[in-house]
């Protein structure tokens, strides 16, 4: 009986499971050494789904992010996953980042979602000193990357007494937006505020310009929370590497005001 061979010499299965004790020749070099500014590894994906790397050095100060491309000529970032998942699932949840830098040391598998594109790369983006060992291989696997459930890594505080309280998100980085998750506005006394007038808290950069009212009578040693905002889904911001400000209003002689943030950066 004839034995069809695929075009590296291994018997051809198709769809057919892969056995225990089975064992296949690949004789394609899959991973490359970077050590310069705008060195990079690139895989034609040919149908392809997902793409993971496996990026490792002993001594490297330098930054990789990585980028796709429809023509084969412009390309564009690709934000990055921590590869966790969870095992019922098969989920990437976790640990978003827009790039990889890297200090010193480093050793992880980072997933990124590449359906419909032509090809995907690795580059590096910023470079000091020694290189990286980066080898990739991309598969038509069925995983979802689940974004909404990326955690903050990310915070701001910001307190005033008798003056408004400002916490500025700072521009985040070409092409990349703020993802907030939660605002928090609190006020605490130590002289009591009377009377009927209202305190106006403000945004900058967010979609609406978001604004939030509250009464300012607070009692002696009181504390108050204006907001506590969680937003079903991370609330993004309006325009790209620009300062967003979530601004506490002025409450008054001896009334302390404080805005905490969380949130990511993403594109």
């Amino acid at each position: 009986m004839s034995q069809i061979l695929d075009a590296r010499g291994n018997p051809f299965q198709g769809q057919l499971d892969a056995i225990g004790g089975e064992t296949v020749t690949d004789a394609r070099v899959a991973g490359a050494t970077l050590g310069a500014l705008n060195a990079e590894l690139i895989m034609d994906l040919n149908g392809k789904a997902v793409a993971r790397f496996d990026i490792r050095t002993a001594a490297g100060a330098l930054t990789l992010v990585a980028e796709a491309t429809l023509d084969g000529t412009n390309y564009f970032g690709l934000p990055l996953f921590a590869d966790q998942q969870l095992l019922a699932a098969a989920i990437v949840q976790e640990s978003f980042v827009p790039s990889i830098v890297i200090a010193t040391t480093q050793s992880g598998i980072y997933v990124v979602g590449v359906s419909g594109f032509r090809r995907v790369r690795i580059r590096v983006s910023a470079y000091t000193s020694g290189n990286v060992t980066v080898v990739g291989r991309a598969s038509i696997a069925d995983q979802i990357i689940q974004m909404r459930n990326i955690p903050s890594n990310l915070h701001i505080t910001a307190v005033a007494s008798a003056a408004t309280a400002t916490a500025t998100l700072p521009a985040a980085g070409a092409g990349m937006f703020h993802y907030i998750t939660n605002i928090n506005i609190a006020r605490a006394t130590t002289a009591a505020v009377v009377g009927s007038a209202l305190l106006t808290h403000t945004s900058t950069n967010l979609p609406g310009t978001p604004a939030w009212t509250a009464g300012n009578a607070i009692a002696i040693g009181q504390s108050i929370i204006d907001l506590d905002y969680t937003p079903t889904t991370p609330l993004k911001s309006l325009v790209a590497n620009t300062n967003t400000t979530i601004v506490a209003a002025n409450s008054g002689a001896g009334v302390s005001g404080r805005v905490n943030v969380s949130y990511y950066v993403g594109f």
